[in-house]
């Protein structure tokens, strides 16, 4: 059986310990190896405006690498990519996401195709009322 293969959207956060120019290029060439090895294509990476270095709606804690308390995080680095993957290796693909430290969040979507949009829904008409039969005077 033959797999399917869709588009994908996924935004990721870099933590701002990582949010230099090689961690940033370190992390999207990390993600798109990732994406490679499971069979799939990245079609676009997007760091330009509205994304990039940007302020938290709020705070993030996350354990950082070689300290034992938990640090917040207020402001981040986001990445938006689109790609093409099969669906049997999402999972694998979310997984391997999660293991990377220098990500603080991610979300993957999948992007429905634009098929046809359904008929539009036409109002019940009411069916002629039969006349009632006039009263007579007789």
């Amino acid at each position: 059986m033959r797999d399917r293969r869709r588009e994908y959207e996924l935004v990721i956060i870099i933590s701002p310990l990582y949010a230099n120019e090689e961690g940033i290029t370190a992390n999207i060439d990390r993600i798109k190896q990732t994406v490679e090895q499971l069979g799939g294509q990245v079609n676009t990476v997007s760091q330009s405006s509205p994304w990039g270095r940007r302020k938290l709606a709020y705070p993030i804690r996350e354990y950082v690498t070689g300290e034992a308390s938990r640090r917040s995080f207020t402001e981040g680095y986001y990445v938006f990519f689109t790609l093409t993957l099969s669906a049997s290796k999402v999972a694998e693909l979310d997984r391997a996401i999660r293991l990377n430290d220098n990500i603080l969040r991610h979300l993957l979507v999948l992007v429905e195709s634009k098929a046809a949009p359904p008929p539009p829904i036409e109002p019940e008409t009411e069916s002629e009322e039969e006349e009632e039969p006039a009263l007579s005077d007789e």
